[in-house]
């Protein structure tokens, strides 16, 4: 089984900085989107092309090197994210965020993106403005919350649930899984967390037949 983060690694990384500005609290979930992962596996298909993502924030990036880009460091800001297909209560996907963005300091994508929460799930507008050194360099031009998000209490709730599954602890896990499942989360989260509910499940009536 894929390793695991600890309880209070993760907590540690998801509470790092303050929640969005109210300004920010808006979304139109429903438009379709293209996931991260198509923007950096095919970046030439869409280079110049505005794009609606939905992606989870990591960090923002301290240093880097500009190279020849337009992105030098004086005039924008860059935030590594998650891709929203990522499930942060795994380690490998943890330790793996998919993206590099940039935002023009002093914009509102800027405020926005150094407001944000490590974890919190964004709607991103973005364009690939350019590629360079073997990868898409991509400039976000707004960031809004998205209304559904996998909170902390449920990233925790599915570690413990995790780690209860590999020790044949099934019906704990199972109750563990229950409070991950309680927020309004977005339904491939979800969709997850019942399948591995499912998993504990038939375990225990494996054990019930036995």
């Amino acid at each position: 089984m894929l390793e695991l983060l600890t309880a209070p690694l993760a907590a540690a990384m998801l509470m790092q900085a303050p929640a969005l500005p109210d300004a920010d609290l808006t979304s139109s979930e429903a438009t379709p989107t293209t996931p991260v992962f198509d923007l950096w596996r095919r970046p030439e298909l869409r280079l110049g092309e505005s794009q609606r993502v939905i992606a989870q924030v990591c960090r923002e990036v301290e240093d880097w090197s500009a190279f020849l880009t337009r992105f030098d460091p004086a005039a924008f800001q860059a935030f590594e994210f998650w891709a929203d297909e990522q499930f942060l209560w795994v380690k490998e996907e943890f330790d793996a965020p998919q993206a590099r963005l940039f935002a023009r300091r002093g914009s509102e994508a800027a405020a926005a993106l150094s407001a944000a929460t490590p974890s919190t799930r964004l709607e991103l507008e973005v364009i690939v403005r350019e590629m360079h050194a073997g990868r898409a360099w991509i400039e976000v031009i707004a960031a809004r919350w998205s209304e559904r998000q996998t909170p902390e209490g449920t990233v925790l709730h599915a570690i413990r649930a995790l780690d209860l599954m590999e020790r044949d602890g099934w019906s704990l896990a199972s109750d563990q899984l229950d409070r991950a499942l309680a927020p309004n989360l977005p339904g491939h989260v979800r969709a997850e967390l019942l399948r591995l509910k499912g998993e504990c499940a038939a375990e225990i009536d494996a054990q019930a037949r036995d």
